[in-house]
């Protein structure tokens, strides 16, 4: 009888946790934002503003393509991240498992966009707050290298849509990313 009132009062919920969201953004095999991005830093008299668009393919593709106030592509294809500043002509490519630091950290917005506990977890401590309707996914660097380098990264949604991503630094240099997802 309680569960059938639970069910008709609409009370009745799946319990939210870190492996339901997951799970959740593993079914997307897809997505692009538009994005802004703040960067504060003690090195800057004035925090650094940005903004263009990341996209995100399964199983690995990852690509943030920065268009205001210069352009600058970053893409991360299975094993190899490609840097390129196009009015330059520069173009710099890279395996992640020679930078273990840099792969952690890329690895906190694919593995997540992956919906990939796996990998998470590899690289993190990982927590989640609130509820279906708004959350926070906490990742707390859990290798040593990295933990030299980032404090937390905090990132925000609901359901399986992210809004946000903080990246707070150990030096106290801070990074707030908003998401607005658009269809492709």
């Amino acid at each position: 009888m309680t569960v059938t009132l639970l069910a008709w009062t609409g009370l009745a919920h799946a319990e939210w946790t870190a492996d339901a969201l997951l799970k959740a953004l593993a079914e997307r095999p897809a997505g692009q934002s538009r994005y802004t991005e703040t960067k504060t830093s003690a090195l800057l008299k004035e925090p650094l503003e940005s903004s263009g668009t990341l996209r995100y393919k399964k199983p690995a593709f990852l690509e943030k393509h920065v268009q205001i106030p210069f352009e600058e592509i970053l893409t991360v294809d299975g094993e190899r991240m490609t840097w390129e500043k196009p009015a330059a002509q520069k173009k710099h490519t890279m395996a992640l498992r020679d930078y273990p630091v840099v792969w952690g950290f890329i690895e906190s917005m694919r593995a997540t966009l992956n919906g990939d506990a796996k990998t998470l977890q590899r690289f993190y401590k990982v927590r989640l707050d609130g509820d279906e309707r708004q959350w926070v996914l906490v990742l707390l660097p859990s290798d040593s290298g990295m933990a030299q380098f980032i404090r937390v990264i905090r990132i925000s949604g609901s359901k399986a849509r992210l809004d946000t991503v903080e990246i707070e630094e150990t030096s106290g240099d801070r990074s707030f990313m908003a998401l607005r997802e658009e269809t492709m």
